[in-house]
């Protein structure tokens, strides 16, 4: 729900004449605490599980398997304390960083600067992931699988988005944070420096893939011209009067 005041707009289906306004997009003040609503659900102090949870969660006992409800696991049996985290980290980045949502960004900050555009979103989420100071190992450990979360959904954004310039502001943003990585790499905390070399090289890859580059997808084929509209929608058959009762193929079949 606070994801889709990004990129927003209240609009209802106006009448001519009635006085009301068609569209307008959802205020920069609003979409602005929502960001910052659901880059709040990324920090580690609140997505890593309290200890007196965690010591009471044993191995899973032999011949119960795996279902759909359960966390995914890294661990075999033993409960995974870090892919909670990934999953609730991945369900909040994989909103905000939806591709149409990311064009509608895009489009409302072209056309009104004041409301938040696709760089500020990608620096709010750096900020909420790569920007923290975790609080204890297990938060670092958390902290690193969020930041983890943020570059793939990105990269995902960056190769996927049928919109060019979403791709251009996503791509841009990863080799300024993969040059960052890079230095990062360099620290004397051995967990941390692996996962930002491994992060920087990754990103590096992605950047230099040796593939085609992105096929312009159909949508932006223009409309068909004469004749204008379109058939009926199914339901208003419905409507009809009962003397003629249509099947779903929109054949007569029976009349009085």
């Amino acid at each position: 729900a606070a994801a889709s005041a990004l990129g927003g707009m209240h609009y209802i289906y106006a009448m001519r004449g009635d006085g009301r306004e068609p569209v307008r997009p959802v205020p920069a003040r609003e979409q602005r605490a929502a960001l910052a609503a659901l880059t709040a659900t990324l920090s580690p102090a609140a997505l890593a599980l309290p200890t007196s949870v965690l010591d009471k969660l044993p191995p899973r006992p032999s011949g119960y398997f795996q279902h759909r409800e359960l966390f995914p696991r890294y661990t075999g049996r033993m409960f995974d304390a870090v892919t909670p985290a990934v999953v609730a980290a991945n369900h909040t980045v994989g909103s905000m960083l939806n591709a149409e949502r990311a064009a509608r960004i895009v489009e409302q900050h072209a056309k009104d600067p004041s409301l938040p555009g696709l760089e500020e979103v990608i620096d709010q989420l750096f900020d909420a992931s790569f920007g923290i100071d975790p609080q204890s190992p297990y938060e670092a450990e958390v902290n690193r699988a969020v930041e983890r979360v943020v570059a793939d959904r990105l990269m995902e954004l960056a190769g996927n988005a049928e919109m060019s310039q979403v791709r251009a502001v996503a791509s841009m943003r990863l080799e300024r944070k993969q040059n960052e990585l890079a230095q990062w790499a360099a620290q004397d905390n051995e967990a941390d420096a692996a996962h930002y070399s491994l992060v920087a090289r990754d990103i590096k890859r992605f950047l230099e893939r040796p593939a085609e580059a992105f096929a312009e997808a159909d949508a932006v084929a223009a409309p068909p011209g004469a004749p204008i509209g379109e058939p009926a929608m199914n339901w208003l058959g419905g409507m009809e009067h009962v003397c003629s009762w249509r099947d779903s193929w929109g054949e007569t079949w029976w009349e009085w």
